[in-house]
């Protein structure tokens, strides 16, 4: 027969045809088919608006103690003895370093030695001068009597001119006498504030505190030889602190002394596990110094803000003071909101589908538990206010954002 000869499928090539236009049938809903995002109940959604809150002047600064003594060597020697370190709570009065004291300690002796030498030689000069005046007395009495006697022509001329020039002999060495004793108590006086001078020269040989405080430097080690003016430690009286903050020129129009002032401290913060920003606990102040000028190079000037003796803080902190000066519209949410990553501060929004985005802000002044957010959210956004510590960027939250939403006020 002629014609064109077919051949007819086999049944193993027919379910291979099959199985393959199952598989790509399969694959093919798998990619159509949406992943769904998990979805988080219970999420508490509120709308960002403009809000007035208080306007404050918000001027950086540190934590420094009202008194600071830098403790330096009075003299010179061999440091033998360091008693305190770095961190430790010291009194009035008490050892920080001693010195080798023995080259002091002698010439403390020899100026005593000098002392009672002196003491010695206005003994002798007042019995002079106890001698003087008695035989000055005697000869006074005996000239009265020649000057009777030459009245009444019973003595010579020459006799009674050699009984006056004793006389006036005695008189001079009277006179001589008290110079002396008064040559004797001056060098007296002298040794005796030599002794005043090696003991107090001597007992710089003990490094004290000045006053009740806390060592926070120490340069120097034992066996050190240390010179007149050679920094030793540092104290700071741990029982006043302020805080020395910087300011702009145009603050002097309402800054003075006595200004009282909004303080926020970086140890002081109470921020939760979820919260980002310094923000936190505040504490109440008042400028007790300002400069009159300004730096005219920086173009700003410092204050010290006495802060309360109560308050747990400690030199270094940064910090901040707040100045009212009136009130201003701007973006807030509640302090509870923020959400820290790292360095970063950010929110949890919601868009219009209901899908949780975290984003990156930058937060301002904050008051009553609520801050100002500079930069990246906008009036009308929607924020998650209970994030908690779950990661919840790219869920999604129910109820959607279109309904609920809290008001804040």
């Amino acid at each position: 027969m002629s014609g064109t000869v077919r051949e007819m499928p086999t049944k193993k090539g027919v379910f291979g045809v099959w199985l393959a236009a199952a598989l790509l049938a399969g694959c093919g809903a798998s990619e159509n088919k949406p992943v769904m995002p998990e979805a988080v109940p219970g999420l508490r959604l509120q709308k960002v608006e403009l809000k007035n809150m208080p306007d404050a002047l918000e001027a950086p600064g540190t934590v420094v103690a009202a008194a600071t003594a830098q403790i330096a060597a009075r003299t010179m020697g061999a440091v033998l003895q360091v008693a305190v370190q770095e961190g430790d709570t010291v009194h009035r009065g008490q050892l920080l370093a001693q010195l080798d004291e023995r080259e002091l300690a002698a010439r403390s002796g020899a100026s005593k030695a000098g002392f009672d030498a002196a003491q010695a030689g206005i003994g002798q000069a007042e019995e002079a001068v106890a001698a003087a005046q008695a035989n000055a007395e005697v000869m006074q009495k005996t000239y009265d009597r020649y000057v009777y006697l030459k009245d009444q022509k019973s003595v010579s001329p020459q006799e009674f001119d050699e009984l006056t020039a004793r006389q006036q002999a005695a008189q001079a060495q009277l006179e001589l006498a008290k110079a002396g004793l008064k040559q004797a108590q001056a060098g007296g006086a002298q040794a005796q504030a030599e002794v005043h001078a090696a003991e107090s020269v001597a007992s710089y040989a003990r490094v004290v505190a000045p006053f009740n405080g806390r060592v926070v430097r120490r340069t120097v080690e034992p066996g050190s030889l240390v010179s007149p003016g050679m920094p030793l430690f540092v104290v700071e009286d741990t029982s006043h602190y302020q805080l020395q903050a910087t300011l702009p020129t145009g603050a002097l129009s309402y800054v003075k002394k006595g200004t009282a002032a909004r303080v926020e401290l970086d140890s002081l913060v109470e921020r939760p596990a979820s919260a980002g920003g310094p923000h936190g606990q505040s504490i109440e102040g008042r400028v007790t110094e300002i400069e009159a000028g300004a730096d005219p190079n920086s173009h700003t000037l410092h204050a010290r803000i006495d802060l309360p003796r109560d308050a747990k803080v400690e030199s270094g902190v940064f910090g901040r003071a707040l100045f009212p000066r009136g009130e201003k519209n701007a973006l807030v949410v509640p302090m509870e909101v923020i959400v820290a990553r790292g360095q970063l501060s950010g929110v949890y929004s919601v868009d219009a589908n209901g899908l949780v985005h975290w984003r990156v802000v930058t937060l301002g002044q904050s008051v009553n538990g609520v801050v100002e957010v500079l930069s990246g959210l906008a009036s009308g956004d929607v924020v998650v206010l209970n994030p908690g510590a779950q990661e919840l960027d790219g869920k999604k939250a129910t109820p959607p954002a279109s309904q609920n939403l809290e008001k804040h006020s």
